[in-house]
């Protein structure tokens, strides 16, 4: 304990020699807090477009009826996907999608033989133009299957029989700015490049002779590495407070567990340190170590939804950038954002990230104490 504190001593007293390092960390949550609130605002954000379609009746005259959604301009503005009715249901009720289409069973057979019957539209409140283009492209394509059918079967015309039931489902999230939606991304980028760069500290560590006088003392380089990592926590613990309040402050983000952001927050930067400080004793030099460094975190920044948010991602990328580090700890984040984070995921996401930064621990002291201090 002694050597704990003694060691964070240190490392907070090369702080206040070259307080630069510790403001720039400050600073990069800060920035893109203001950059973001000034560049787009705090207006609502226009989501993705998603339209879920349940089509139980499945036949030729369904399908012609959902090709109105694959012309153009639609199509580029729209995703189109099909799934189970209560799945759709769901997902439209937690604001997976702009909208929700139930085509009923018996839709072909009503549509031959003149009969009514009613579609049923679920549309997303938190969006505006993109469910009422849905809307409107429907109608119009109801409007002219009843005329095409009428035209061809019947000399007489009636309004049409086909009805469309519109609904709006209940809000159950607030409307983010396009800041608010972009932020989570950016700041876990900031907490890459903290990691990237604390991480470097140990050539500083390792030409001052730290490492050395460490190796021959009586305290272990396990206690020496543990402390360096309470120190970066610390850290990051005041860069995760002063990144939530101007999240939140300035760029409208909703943070509804603050302690329970800051932590994780927290948590996964530690962890990002530990890898690339397995990264940085690794290499065979402090310029190759640096070099390395870079070459990894651009590449795992894009995929784990640090320069782009996941949902603007193709599927395929998010289902990889999921699997990485950041990309993991980043979705946690936003359900803890969002409130939907249980025990469970909680627990599991935790156990995972705990699980990596434990073996670059054990990894980064074993190069240490066999080649790096020597």
């Amino acid at each position: 304990m002694h050597f704990l504190a003694v060691s964070l001593r240190k490392d907070w007293a090369r702080v206040r020699r070259d307080p630069f390092s510790l403001l720039t960390a400050l600073g990069i949550p800060l920035v893109l807090a203001v950059l973001m609130s000034l560049v787009f605002g705090r207006e609502p954000a226009t989501p993705q477009g998603r339209l879920l379609i349940a089509d139980e009746d499945n036949s030729i005259a369904s399908n012609r009826l959902l090709e109105a959604f694959h012309y153009p301009p639609l199509d580029q503005m729209l995703h189109v996907e099909k799934v189970a009715l209560d799945a759709g249901r769901a997902r439209i009720d937690s604001g997976d999608a702009s909208a929700f289409l139930i085509v009923p069973k018996g839709f072909q057979q009503a549509f031959l033989l003149n009969r009514p019957f009613r579609l049923q539209l679920f549309t997303n409140p938190s969006q505006r133009i993109l469910p009422q283009m849905i809307q409107e492209t429907l109608s119009i394509a109801v409007d002219a299957a009843f005329y095409l059918r009428r035209a061809n079967f019947a000399p007489n015309l009636s309004p049409p029989l086909i009805e469309l039931d519109t609904a709006v489902v209940h809000d159950r999230r607030p409307t983010l700015s396009f800041a608010a939606v972009f932020l989570p991304s950016m700041v876990f980028m900031g907490l890459l490049f903290i990691a990237s760069s604390m991480a470097g500290d140990i050539w500083k560590e390792r030409t001052q002779g730290t490492l050395r006088r460490v190796a021959s003392s009586p305290v272990s380089m396990a206690s020496y590495l543990a402390a360096r990592v309470v120190f970066v926590a610390q850290v990051y613990a005041i860069v995760a407070l002063v990144g939530l309040v101007a999240a939140n402050r300035l760029a409208g983000l909703p943070v509804p567990n603050l302690p329970a952001a800051a932590l994780w927050m927290t948590f996964a930067g530690t962890v990002f340190y530990l890898l690339f400080l397995w990264i940085a004793v690794g290499a065979p030099t402090q310029r190759a170590a640096s070099v390395l460094a870079n070459l990894i975190i651009f590449p795992l920044a894009m995929l784990g939804g640090c320069f782009f948010p996941f949902e603007w991602m193709p599927a395929w990328m998010v289902t990889i950038g999921k699997l990485t580090p950041n990309g993991w700890a980043l979705s946690t984040f936003k359900a803890i954002l969002e409130g939907t984070a249980g025990a469970a995921h909680l627990a599991s996401s935790a156990t995972s990230l705990a699980a990596l930064g434990t073996l670059a621990f054990l990894l980064t002291l074993r190069r240490i104490v066999r080649v790096f201090a020597v």
